[in-house]
């Protein structure tokens, strides 16, 4: 035993330890994990700036659709609102007779026979919405009509209002153009132009 000098576990260095290589793995799996969670929440942010302008519209159509229901013009009017007394009223026909308009102090009521296409049919309204037009004060509309009340072309009896031509009662002018018969309210500056192709703003 003498002589001999027990031995001792060598020490290591300081600074010079290894880590296991499952430590190694986990550090490096969680850096990725980091990452690719910032990689989302930045490159996400923008996307979704882009998505909430897509999905709110429909979601604020649909509230305004649900506080403004009255005066959304795709509900049709249960029926014509305006009162025309045709012994009264001025009625006018375009050359081609396929649109009629009555004329009365209170507002402009016009209808067309044949539209290019027919109107695709409306939720509540057990006939057409857009064979008939009217404008009063309050502004245009475009009532329910049963289909036994469609509009039917002029008679030889109602005058024919040439192209260029205007026909005024009250504050209400109609003018006949080949685009289509034009009616305003000089007083607000409503109004429409209804032709073959459809309703649309004066």
């Amino acid at each position: 035993m003498a002589g001999t000098t027990p031995t001792s576990a060598p020490r290591s260095t300081p600074g010079k330890r290894r880590l296991p290589p499952w430590l190694v793995v986990f550090i490096a799996f969680d850096v990725l994990l980091v990452a690719g969670a910032a990689w989302l929440l930045l490159g996400g942010s923008s996307g979704s700036d882009a998505d909430d302008g897509a999905s709110s519209a429909p979601t604020s159509e649909a509230s305004a659709g649900a506080t403004d229901a009255p005066a959304d013009p795709a509900e049709p009017d249960p029926s014509p609102t305006l009162e025309i007394d045709p012994a009264e009223a001025t009625v006018i026909a375009s050359p081609t007779g396929n649109i009629t308009c009555s004329i009365v102090p209170e507002g402009v009521r016009c209808g067309i026979a044949s539209l290019a296409a027919e109107p695709a049919p409306v939720a509540g309204c057990e006939g057409t919405v857009g064979h008939v037009v009217e404008l009063t004060s309050a502004g245009v509309s475009t009532p329910c009509v049963p289909d036994a009340e469609k509009p039917t072309e002029a008679g030889p009896d109602v005058a024919v209002l040439d192209y260029g031509a205007t026909s005024e009662v009250n504050n209400f002018v109609c003018e006949s153009t080949e685009s289509g018969m034009r009616c305003t309210d000089s007083t607000t500056g409503d109004g429409f132009v209804l032709a073959r192709a459809g309703v649309s703003g004066a």
